[in-house]
């Protein structure tokens, strides 16, 4: 029998997942997505990186589709560990590519989230690459073995009628903020 002092220990790390998990589907789905609303422009970035330009096309919508793959495997339990691994080998890329770039004083645009932010690829760049991928990180180690935390699914089942209003609303507000 567990201790009553594991099972908060559980409880917080099995939340701390939970929300780890979150943050990397939403920051994987909005990449993944804006790149595909502006696909000459992840071409242009897969250029400027360094990529050669017979490969931009198809790294242009291969990319994010494996982005938008990523967040949809970490959201329910029973995948999560997988959608860790992939946002880690995802991130180490871009890690690579973005110090590659930097080492050899060039600073390319990095369309990281499409048109919604496309800034040139720095130091903060790398750092919010090299967060996100010890974040993916936590998900592997504390879900190797113990699990990735609850689903980020099965809430929806308790939600009632009137909330899943407010949030398909919520979620229209916010698409149609983005697109201004």
């Amino acid at each position: 029998m567990l201790s009553p002092k594991y099972d908060i220990g559980r409880s917080i790390i099995n939340a701390a997942l939970l929300m780890t998990r979150l943050v990397l589907a939403l920051v994987f789905a909005v990449a993944g997505a804006a790149k595909l609303a502006d696909r000459e422009g992840s071409r242009q970035a897969i250029v400027d990186f360094g990529v050669p330009a017979a490969l931009a096309a198809p790294l242009g919508l291969l990319l994010p589709l494996a982005e938008l793959a990523v967040a949809a495997t970490l959201l329910p339990a029973s995948t999560a560990w997988w959608g860790a691994l992939g946002a880690l080998a995802l991130l180490s890329l871009f890690l690579v590519g973005i110090t590659y770039n930097l080492a050899r004083g060039r600073t390319p645009d990095c369309h990281c989230f499409g048109q919604l932010h496309s800034a040139p690829a720095g130091w903060k760049t790398l750092a919010r690459n090299a967060v996100l991928a010890a974040v993916a990180g936590f998900v592997l180690w504390e879900g190797y073995e113990g699990g990735t935390g609850p689903s980020a699914l099965a809430w929806l089942g308790a939600l009632s009628t009137a909330q899943l209003l407010g949030l398909l609303g919520g979620v229209l507000m916010l698409a149609l903020l983005a697109g201004q």
